[in-house]
Order: structure tokens, then C-alpha cells, then sequence
């Protein structure tokens, strides 16, 4: 035989093989691929939806009276901690019969004071409530009510509904309820005049509410307040009597000027607890997560203040270390629960999640 038609059979065998290997990793790829298809799919069961402690109340004398009942209750509580401040806002133009350049001037003053009269409010930090002194009252009659809202959550225009674990409620409070005449004769006003003193000083102070409005955000699983906010808008009416140094802007000494003047005064508060923040997940053996859970105690507490345990209602399906990391023990199909319950401070809060133990494929996301 040649040595040409050798080689030529050389290649042809070297060739076969090659098709033979394609094909046979083909094959290989196509029946895993397939298999990998067909493989069933976990599909999360539908959770039942979280109840509300209290439904969410329909009209403002029902609402009223939940708002005051659940702020009461924050205020007396061991396990709240509450902050308060006041934010001003004075960006519109002071209007005074005074020349252009004049009023310039005192808009000049103007832009800067925001802050500092903010200053002059009272605020608190992160103090417990039953031990806070002087945080604010929440007074709201439903006869000074006139405009009322109440919603779960936030609906966008699409219909998407989010933050859904909360209710929302919005009161607009007749203007005239306020009593401004005791403004006149707050502490704060006191410090505002005494800021102005070297200027000017203020005679026939007249301050008229615009409007009122009352923002609460509620946490209607445990029934607790979240936040509120007060937004007021004034407007100040007085007559300015400069010193001598500043007798210059007015030809008398004196001149009637108004002044828009905007308060928010926001209230927040932290319960200490732990929650799970899904109420589900699915694993298989040997997975090895952290429970999504959110424990809040106060921030100079350590480990050794409280205890925090989780407890499998199988505890041959799975093992749970002290920080809540959670490794699969089983194999299978089997639904458990997973409670977590904190110790703190005299006081025992729990919550539970359901576990899914599954053989079959989990996607990403669940």
C-alpha cells in the first residue's frame, strides 16, 4: 500500500472519530438539556394576605379617634423610642412699604434665617417615651377636620399598590382651629424677637393660619404609629420699629411688613421588636441562608442585653445558629416554620415564617 493512500485512511479514521465525538457530546448536551426542561419547577404557594390589627377606620370621627388612641399609647410606651423637630421655611419675600433697595435688604436677612429660627423650636433624640418630658401632643377634634383621607398603602396611577403594610392618613385642619394668639406669646417668638432686637422691634404682631395639614403614617400589623407630620403655613403681620442704627430703611422708624412663615414640625418613633421581613422562602438540602429577619433594640444595646433564638418547628429538617443562619439539613418535599422570638428588656416579641424544603428547582428570586 502506498503511503498516500495510507495517510488518506489515516485522515478518514481521524475524522469518524471526531464525528463520532461531536455526536456524542451532542447527544449528551441535548439529553441534559431536556432533562434540565423538563426538571419540575417549585412554585411558591400564595401567601395569605397580612392582616391588619385594626381595620382601617371610615370617617374622621373614627379616624381621629384611632390616631389619638394609638399616639397616647406611644407616648406612655417602655419600648418606643420617639424623636421630634421642627424644619422652617421662609423662601417668599418680605412685603414692607420700603424702596426696592431697602427691601432688599431685609429679603437679604431673610434668606438666611431659616435655620436659625428652626433653632428656637424644642427637639428631642431617640428617647424612650415613657421617660420623655415635654414631646408634643397630638390633639385633633374631627369637628376641626375638613378634609379627611385614609388609604393601605400608595396606589400609583397604574393601579400598582406599594408600602402596603401601612396605613396612610391625611387631615386638612380648619385654619381657624389654631391658636396663633399663643404664638404671639411662645417661647420661640420670644427668641425670634430678641434675634431682631439689634434691628428692629416688633409692635401689633398679628399671625393668621393659611392652612393646617396632618400627616400619619401607621404600621397596621402591630398597630403602632410610625410618623407624623404637621405642615403649617402662617402669615405674619407687624409693625417694625428700627433702632437707630437701622432708621435709615424707614423714613419714621417704622413700617408695616408681612412675612409667609412655614413650619413642619415631623414626629418619629422606633419600636423595638423582631420581624421576619418575607413571609416565605424555599431551599433545598444543603442550602445554607440568613434568615431575613430585622431585629431593633436601642443602639447602645450589645449581645449580651438580649436574647434572640430561632426555633424550627422540625428540628431534623433544618439548623439555625444564634445569628440566624440557616442550613438544610433534609431532603424532600416538607413545609415548616421558622419562629423567632427576642427577649429584651422585660418585654418578649415574636414572629414566624414559613420554610419550603424542596427537590425541585428554586428560582433566584424565591
Amino acid at each position: 500500500m502506498s503511503q498516500s493512500n495510507k495517510n488518506k485512511k489515516n485522515i478518514v479514521l481521524i475524522a469518524l472519530i471526531v464525528i463520532l465525538l461531536v455526536g456524542a457530546c451532542f447527544a449528551t448536551v441535548t439529553i441534559y438539556a431536556k432533562k434540565q426542561l423538563n426538571k419540575p419547577k417549585f412554585v411558591m404557594p400564595e401567601q395569605p394576605p397580612v392582616r391588619s390589627v385594626t381595620e382601617l377606620p371610615e370617617g374622621k370621627d373614627a379616624v381621629c379617634s384611632y390616631v389619638g388612641r394609638l399616639y397616647k399609647e406611644a407616648l406612655s410606651a417602655d419600648d418606643i423610642e420617639g424623636s421630634f423637630n421642627t424644619s422652617v421655611n421662609l423662601d417668599e419675600d418680605i412685603k414692607a412699604g420700603l424702596k426696592d433697595s431697602d427691601l432688599a435688604i431685609l429679603n437679604y436677612i431673610r434668606q438666611g434665617a431659616s435655620g436659625k429660627v428652626a433653632e428656637f423650636y424644642p427637639s428631642q433624640s431617640n428617647v424612650i417615651m415613657s421617660t420623655a418630658e415635654g414631646f408634643p401632643e397630638l390633639e385633633i377634634s374631627a369637628a376641626d377636620v375638613i378634609e379627611c383621607t385614609a388609604e393601605q398603602g400608595h396606589t400609583d396611577e397604574e393601579g400598582n399598590v406599594s408600602d402596603d403594610a401601612y396605613y396612610f392618613i391625611t387631615l386638612g385642619i380648619d385654619p381657624v382651629s389654631v391658636d396663633t394668639a399663643a404664638m404671639v406669646h411662645s417661647e420661640v417668638f420670644g427668641k425670634i424677637e430678641e434675634t431682631l432686637a439689634p434691628a428692629a422691634k416688633l409692635e401689633n404682631v398679628e399671625i393668621t393660619t393659611e392652612s393646617k395639614t396632618v400627616s400619619v403614617k401607621i404600621d397596621r400589623v402591630y398597630d403602632k404609629i410610625v410618623s407624623v407630620d404637621t405642615s403649617t403655613v402662617y402669615s405674619i403681620k407687624a409693625d417694625a420699629v428700627f433702632t437707630d442704627d437701622y432708621k435709615s430703611l424707614s423714613q419714621s422708624g417704622k413700617v408695616e411688613m408681612s412675612m409667609p412663615f412655614k413650619t413642619n414640625e415631623h414626629i418619629g418613633f422606633t419600636c423595638y421588636g423582631a420581624k421576619f421581613t418575607q413571609p416565605a422562602m424555599a431551599v433545598k438540602q444543603g442550602d445554607m441562608k440568613a434568615l431575613p429577619a430585622s431585629v431593633t433594640v436601642n443602639s447602645e444595646t450589645t449581645k449580651e442585653d438580649y436574647k434572640l433564638t430561632f426555633t424550627p418547628s422540625e428540628k431534623d429538617a433544618v439548623s439555625i445558629d444564634e445569628d440566624g443562619v440557616m442550613t438544610v439539613l433534609q431532603s424532600g418535599e416538607k413545609e415548616i416554620t421558622i419562629t423567632m422570638t427576642l427577649d429584651y428588656d422585660g418585654h418578649t416579641y415574636s414572629d414566624e415564617m414559613t420554610v419550603y424544603i424542596t427537590d425541585k428547582e428554586v428560582s433566584t428570586d424565591g
